[in-house]
């Protein structure tokens, strides 16, 4: 039985939460399989595992694109179903709507040498509207295991309580506005030292506690993120890839005109 008050306390006080074994194994390997055989026609994938990467966050571009083409198949399974909505409107306190293009695949071969907390690629999904209300929700979900420092997106956990009263903002001025606090100043500094310790990302801005959260957890596991919080791509410095779905579902009080 979910806990829908905890996790919607969680999604209120830091704006994500993580909700263990929400599918089940089979739905996940029938979501893995096929990533898995594309990684095999390409070369990068054999009865000792993955290959390393070379380039940062995924493999070649061919792959990347057979990977992504999977979910516009009528093949690969749809995990975001009735009941997955009804949770995401019970955990919102309103409907939901699917955003376009719908499910995606997240995919990070593994192949960095070290793990720290990257200074760029941070963003949000959802502009500022100047309102406080949450504009809606986005899943992640672990098609297999993913262990800390192997890709796991990162999240800046309170930043959903941040510039909701400055009127509309989109992501790039949105991240402009927050360099103007320490804190982030420090966070988006390509000469800082590197992070390799999340404990160490602890910060206050006014009266919002921060901190940075890593996405981990075992096949099956899910996170619901506010659409709201900074968030960023991470390096995968395991020996296995990360093989998450994600969708991003918008309350239909916003409508469609912020995305």
């Amino acid at each position: 039985m979910i806990d829908i008050e905890r996790h919607r306390q969680d999604l209120t006080t830091w704006g994500i939460t993580r909700i263990d074994q929400l599918f089940s194994l089979a739905e996940v390997e029938s979501a893995r399989d096929p990533i898995v055989r594309i990684g095999a026609k390409h070369g990068l994938h054999s009865a000792t595992g993955w290959e390393r990467s070379q380039s940062r966050f995924t493999g070649a571009k061919e792959f990347r694109a057979a990977v992504n083409a999977l979910t516009h198949s009528d093949s690969f399974p749809n995990l975001v179903t009735p009941d997955l909505l009804d949770l995401a409107e019970r955990l919102l306190g309103e409907s939901v709507t699917l955003m376009p293009p719908g499910q995606q695949i997240l995919f990070t071969l593994p192949g960095a040498s070290s793990w720290s907390v990257p200074h760029d690629v941070w963003h949000v999904d959802a502009p500022r509207s100047g309102k406080n209300i949450s504009p809606g929700l986005q899943l992640f979900a672990f098609l297999d295991d993913v262990e800390p420092t192997g890709g796991g997106t990162l999240a800046v956990a309170g930043s959903h309580h941040l510039l909701n009263h400055a009127g509309q903002l989109r992501s790039k001025e949105f991240k402009r506005r927050l360099a103007r606090e320490p804190y982030f100043r420090s966070l988006f500094n390509p000469d800082r030292d590197p992070i390799a310790r999340l404990d160490e990302t602890q910060g206050k801005i006014g009266d919002v506690n921060v901190r940075v959260m890593e996405l981990t957890g075992r096949a099956g596991d899910a996170w619901f993120m506010d659409l709201r919080i900074l968030h960023s791509p991470a390096p995968n410095a395991a020996d296995s890839a990360r093989m998450m779905l994600t969708c991003r579902l918008p309350g239909t009080s916003v409508g469609t005109n912020w995305y």
